[in-house]
């Protein structure tokens, strides 16, 4: 899937974001909103200053993708709002959980799951990704959870395409949840040697 194809399928990623938050909403039983910020290729140098959190730490969820390309689906948000989320789902008053613990862990985890699994089957449906050529469906790994500073988590998400290309492919998506302080970003980074 070369680089301009997917810079032309902007339509493609807001689809696939429909369908996340469709599935987060179902998931909270709350509305969402969605906002796609970027559809871009980029130095890897800007994209890890791209959620403009340099400073703060920076919580990810990520999944790795196999099949008709291979790449990293991540779910990320500040302590404040992904710790909200994990309160909306453990059925919490907004503001209980102050720690990232293993129940809270388990929701974003879980959280990341449910909403990658949705953007990807919204892509791999969609006729122009050649899923009908033979090639496997896009499978994501279990994801895992990391908190960092947001500069050290962004460069250790990136340092497998860094090794391959001086710039990535990135969408970027902000969920909007009703009743949470700020927003989870969802980014798609496929790997350079399939944009190629």
């Amino acid at each position: 899937m070369p680089i301009r194809s997917l810079t032309s399928q902007t339509d493609l990623f807001k689809r696939a974001a429909a369908e996340a938050s469709a599935a987060l909403s179902k998931w909270l039983s709350r509305p969402t909103s969605i906002t796609i910020n970027r559809v871009s290729v980029l130095p890897i140098s800007e994209a890890v200053s791209l959620l403009g959190l340099t400073e703060t730490p920076l919580v990810a969820c990520a999944m790795q993708i196999t099949g008709l390309f291979s790449g990293l689906l991540v779910l990320t948000s500040d302590d404040a709002s992904g710790l909200a989320l994990a309160d909306m789902l453990l059925a919490r008053e907004i503001g209980t959980s102050t720690t990232w613990g293993e129940v809270e862990r388990s929701a974003a985890v879980e959280t990341a799951n449910i909403i990658g699994c949705a953007y990807l089957n919204a892509m791999a449906l969609d006729p122009g990704n050649g899923a009908g050529d033979g090639k496997q469906p896009l499978m994501p790994s279990p994801p895992w959870f990391t908190r960092d500073y947001a500069a050290s988590v962004m460069q250790s998400i990136l340092m497998a395409q860094a090794s391959l290309s001086d710039d990535i492919f990135m969408t970027h998506t902000d969920f909007r949840v009703d009743d949470m302080p700020g927003a989870c970003s969802l980014l798609f980074i496929p790997e350079a040697e399939d944009l190629g």
